[in-house]
């Protein structure tokens, strides 16, 4: 089986496993409980916090079957689809190599269709500031009028480079960095899971060279791993 790096093989897939960020995932989950999501999101931060993360666990809840309180449950027909990545319901775009104005426009064709098998389309464009103008025009058109069954979630870590036009119709959130405590909580899990051997200097160390961000925080720990072994100290 092929290796799969650690912040991939320990993502979040639910809202009570991401690391921080809790005055998001509570409004989020409040919503879906509510049945009151927003049509367009922005989340905004620093990389590796979790924004797409996020985003993947919302498609999940708004989709789900069964949800529990405002949590996807990762067993229905609907969330095992989005999992094994079997809908074309669920798109994800990278903006920073498809920013034009012909793959924006050839995506918001699709979302008069309705959803082929979920209960929402949605839609996930992260380096969302690195659209071209033209292509923040062909959105907004749809962020106007959108249908009932399309959900937008731009991840940006340059909220500033996103129009006003498109700010103004989507909800923000801001995230913030994430603490060397909590960093150091989720190291330790991923520690006893993958039987590392992590001294509580060498804990410290990593919960401050991750600088925030966990994803840097885990590919920090991977190298170390690929370099010490299993048994790791400050040193």
């Amino acid at each position: 089986m092929a290796y799969v790096a650690l912040y991939r093989s320990y993502r979040p897939t639910k809202f009570s496993e991401v690391v921080g960020q809790t005055h998001v995932i509570k409004t989020l989950k409040n919503a879906v409980m509510e049945s009151k999501t927003s049509h367009a999101y922005i989340f905004s931060g620093l990389r590796g916090i979790g924004k797409t993360t996020i985003a993947r666990i919302l498609a999940k809840a708004v989709n789900c079957e069964h949800p529990i309180d405002g949590e996807p449950c990762n067993a229905c027909k609907n969330c095992l689809a989005i999992i094994n990545d079997e809908t074309t319901d669920i798109v994800e775009l990278d903006a920073a190599s498809n920013n034009g104005v012909d793959e924006m426009r050839d995506i918001l064709e699709k979302v008069n269709f309705l959803p082929s098998r979920l209960k929402k389309k949605v839609y996930i464009i992260d380096e969302a500031h690195m659209l071209s103008s033209a292509a923040f025009n062909a959105l907004l058109k749809t962020l106007e009028e959108p249908p009932l069954y399309a959900m937008f979630v731009l991840a940006t870590t340059e909220p500033h480079k996103i129009p006003q036009t498109i700010l103004s119709r989507c909800q923000r959130f801001d995230f913030k960095r994430i603490k060397p405590s909590d960093i150091i909580l989720r190291m330790k899990e991923i520690a006893h899971g993958d039987k590392l051997n992590i001294s509580e200097d060498a804990y410290e160390l990593l919960g401050r060279l991750a600088d925030g961000s966990m994803r840097d925080g885990l590919s920090i720990l991977e190298r170390v791993v690929s370099a010490c072994g299993n048994s790791i100290t400050a040193e």
